[in-house]
């Protein structure tokens, strides 16, 4: 795959604000999110090569705390007539560089080749870049050992040799091996397109490229890995979110359309047991089974004739626009299948995909407020549901009915840091286990703003005052246990130093003051760990001798963990 530039907004805002912020490191950000946390919890290791960059990618990743527990070293190997030295000493790959012509053969085999724009000599060039980089990620990773080997080669300016070039370009390669004993192999290998001549903003853009490029190589599972190219078919983006998941507001009221879906034999479901635990495939995956998998031989479950009867619709998923319905069976409900499981959807949820995450939550939230809301509170009598579920009316027959939907309590949850931004304050609730700290939360109250909230709660729960100008909204999430709508926030204390803490008893257990190395230390062994909501969990890893009993954190995919993530950032 190629990409230019030029067609990323991100991109373009990041280089520019790397021409205004002169000689910082601004891959440092993009390293930390998308290569250096997931390298050390997935306790992997890491080479580079660079030619083209100079050791912008290998000074970005120094720069990040942690990274020297997974980084092993690196090489500039910049002239590639006179850099066999620097490459492990190896002359067969020195010499295979040095026969590199450009040709067709070269690439033979390659997901990437030179646009077809270009001049002859200059796809030549490209064409011995992708060749090279290739072979030496490969030879690279057999030498060093490492788990990954990140190669960059390109032009960056302000001249290029061919003279038709006039823009700069990188071509990118991750190598590394699918199971602990294989070989080395290419994993992924792109071309950046510049759009500048600018050798600096090159060189920053190179670097945040490679970050990106090895992201989406960690983020995929061993099996779903390609020794050609990357895919990202289920990266959740702005531009395929409609693609993957389609709430279908617009359908709910048109019962002819509602009772069409419901008998598509193509229908899946997300199936709750109870209102908490949700029907999972794999660790990251909702087992969504058709009406056929439920009933077929009563393999997967027993009696869901009834629940199928009360299904809620939930949308429509992926480019079939298959519909999707929530399924409650009862809490004693059995699985019979070796391949499916029931998890708690609150400690378990945060590792699914984002799609599947939206699922479930809509799901329990869906399933939550049908369970609890059997009356109307206007006119007192029973409920029924109309527009696929999603829609409560009262069935009342002397006053127009009332209609009624499913509600979101707002809640804030903020990091709160020093006025240093050394230190951040977490706590730990009665219902937390003993090794678990976070984010402070409250619920909004009536005619109440979220900074307001913010100010209010901290005080209150720790005693301490932020500054009101610090307060910043940063994310959001649904939380249907049973239906709030979490509101990330970010502020600042006012008192210099560490203010003193003064928790509520009624409200929390504890509250400290955590330095920023000791949290991060935490978000590592937190990934190590898994489910930490689950004592369970935790304890077994305790038992053998896998944890030392510190501090944890919430897992990825917790609003409270992204507010950490990002203030580590």
């Amino acid at each position: 795959m190629s990409f230019r530039a030029a067609g990323n907004l991100e991109r373009d805002a990041r280089r520019r604000k790397t021409l205004e912020c002169g000689p910082t490191l601004m891959s440092t950000n993009v390293l930390v999110t998308h290569v250096v946390f997931p390298i050390t919890s997935l306790a992997t290791s890491s080479s580079l090569v660079e030619s083209s960059c100079g050791g912008l990618i290998a000074a970005s990743l120094m720069a990040v705390p942690g990274s020297s527990r997974v980084y092993y070293g690196s090489t500039v190997a910049y002239n590639t007539s006179r850099s066999a030295p620097l490459l492990c000493g190896d002359r067969q790959l020195h010499e295979t560089l040095m026969r590199l012509t450009g040709s067709e053969e070269d690439v033979l085999g390659s997901s990437v080749d030179a646009d077809e724009n270009l001049s002859d000599e200059a796809t030549q060039y490209i064409r011995k870049k992708i060749a090279s980089t290739r072979e030496t990620a490969i030879a690279y990773c057999k030498h060093t050992n490492t788990d990954f080997v990140i190669v960059e080669g390109g032009a960056t300016g302000p001249t290029f040799n061919p003279k038709d070039l006039t823009t700069g370009f990188a071509v990118l390669a991750v190598a590394g091996r699918q199971t602990d004993h294989s070989e080395p192999e290419l994993l992924a290998q792109t071309i950046v397109y510049s759009d500048t001549a600018d050798r600096e903003a090159n060189m920053r853009l190179y670097a945040d490229s490679a970050a990106e490029l090895c992201s989406e190589v960690l983020s995929r599972k061993p099996s779903d890995a390609s020794t050609r190219h990357v895919s990202v078919d289920n990266t959740v983006t702005a531009e395929n979110y409609q693609d993957c998941f389609d709430r279908s507001s617009h359908l709910r009221s048109d019962e002819s359309v509602m009772n069409e879906m419901q008998n598509d034999a193509n229908a899946k479901h997300v199936v709750l047991r109870g209102t908490d635990q949700v029907l999972f495939a794999s660790k990251d995956q909702l087992l969504l089974p058709t009406y056929a998998d439920l009933n077929e031989d009563r393999a997967l479950l027993n009696d869901i004739q009834g629940a199928v009867l009360k299904r809620i619709f939930v949308g429509r998923l992926g480019s079939s626009q298959t519909p999707i319905f929530a399924l409650a069976l009862p809490e004693d409900t059995e699985v019979q299948s070796h391949e499916a499981h029931f998890a708690n959807t609150r400690s378990h949820g945060a590792f699914l995909n984002p799609i599947h995450n939206e699922l479930a939550m809509t799901a329990t939230a869906l399933v939550n407020w049908q369970k609890s809301n059997k009356y109307c509170p206007v006119t007192g009598t029973p409920l029924e549901y109309i527009h696929g579920g999603t829609c409560a009316r009262s069935t009342n027959t002397e006053d127009r009915p009332v209609l009624h939907w499913p509600r979101q309590d707002p809640s804030i949850i903020v990091l709160v840091e020093n006025q240093a931004s050394t230190h951040a304050l977490l706590a730990r609730s009665p219902r937390h286990p003993s090794y678990l700290y976070t984010c402070i939360a409250g619920f909004v109250e009536a005619g109440e703003t979220f900074e307001s909230a913010v100010l209010r709660e901290t005080n209150e729960e720790v005693g301490v005052t932020v500054d009101d100008d610090s307060i910043q909204y940063i994310y959001s999430q649904p939380w249907p246990f049973p239906r709030s709508c979490m509101i990330g926030m970010h502020a600042r204390a006012r008192e210099i130093g560490l203010p003193s803490i003064n928790i509520d008893p009624n409200e929390l257990v504890d509250a400290q003051w955590f330095d920023k190395e000791v949290i991060y230390q935490a978000t590592v062994e937190t990934d190590r760990l898994g489910a930490v909501m689950d004592p369970k969990v935790v304890e077994d890893q305790k038992t053998k001798g896998l944890w030392d009993g510190k501090l944890l954190v919430p897992a990825k995919g917790v609003l409270a963990r992204t507010l950490i993530d990002k203030w580590l950032n």
